[in-house]
């Protein structure tokens, strides 16, 4: 393990923050149990974040790509394995993602910039509720978590909702959805160094239609406005605008604007992906 540089970061004016290398995930989980450390990988966000908020941790517990599962993508029997230390950049041009997500490759080059993709990845762009969270919560993804226990797998929404500051992401598994149609939409500016809005995923698996979103007011599986454009909900066909708005309001997004332009993007996808236009 690494030991403080100095005390004090005579730059920043800021206590230099001790970064622990543990030498597997479960020695991982440990120091970040005991230490109550956070993990860091790329650090694109966590250090944007410390910085704004002017509140560094004591410790860092460094993960390493090398950890058997941590990286690379693969084929497998229950669909495409992605492990949480692969960058976006190394997603994006990778031809399983062509294969399985073709859309997803040309919507990874719009997050950030090309400093941001080559460091950043894709487990991180998770748990924080980035660009590609939207995506993997309207296909179902299923990760794979180290923590004090062992390694468990269960779905990326259940993770989410339950998990603890030491649950260490090691992968995740996207289910075959090769032939399925989608779309995702982004709203927010390249160029600037900030969240994305919001961004809007529109998946049809061939028998119903799957929507997500993921921005600056939280992640949602838009469950109530799925119904309703599946014909499950007794709703006139004029009701769906007032659905989505009241199901985004019901969790926390109350920016109006923001959901008149969710409401105009869910329109434009849904013209590409249910019409297959």
């Amino acid at each position: 393990m690494s030991a403080p540089i100095s005390e004090l970061n005579f730059v920043t004016a800021r206590r230099a923050v001790r970064v622990l290398r543990p030498d597997s995930p479960s020695q991982a989980v440990s120091l970040a149990r005991q230490c109550r450390a956070p993990y860091t990988a790329g650090g694109t966000w966590l250090q944007p974040a410390y910085e704004r908020d002017q509140c560094w941790p004591e410790n860092l517990v460094a993960l390493n790509a090398s950890w058997p599962g941590f990286w690379g993508l693969e084929d497998g029997p229950n669909g495409l394995t992605v492990g949480a230390m692969t960058s976006l950049a190394e997603m994006a041009r990778h031809p399983l993602v062509r294969d399985y997500l073709p859309p997803l490759a040309k919507f990874l080059n719009l997050v950030a910039g090309p400093g941001v993709r080559a460091l950043g990845t894709v487990g991180g762009n998770l748990i924080v509720g980035g660009d590609l969270s939207a995506l993997a919560m309207a296909l179902d993804v299923r990760v794979d978590v180290v923590g004090h226990a062992g390694v468990r797998t269960l779905p990326l929404s259940q993770w989410l909702r339950e998990r603890t500051s030491e649950d260490l992401l090691r992968g995740f598994t996207i289910p075959d959805c090769r032939g399925w149609r989608m779309s995702l939409e982004k709203l927010g500016y390249r160029e600037r160094f900030s969240p994305t809005r919001a961004t809007l995923a529109c998946v049809h698996d061939g028998y119903r239609l799957r929507l997500a979103v993921c921005g600056e007011e939280g992640l949602l599986r838009l469950a109530a406005t799925e119904a309703f454009l599946n014909g499950w909900a007794a709703l006139a066909p004029d009701d769906f605008g007032a659905v989505l708005d009241c199901e985004l309001v019901d969790h926390g997004w109350q920016n109006t604007h923001l959901r008149t332009a969710l409401r105009r993007m869910t329109t434009e996808l849904l013209s590409e992906v249910a019409l297959g236009t």
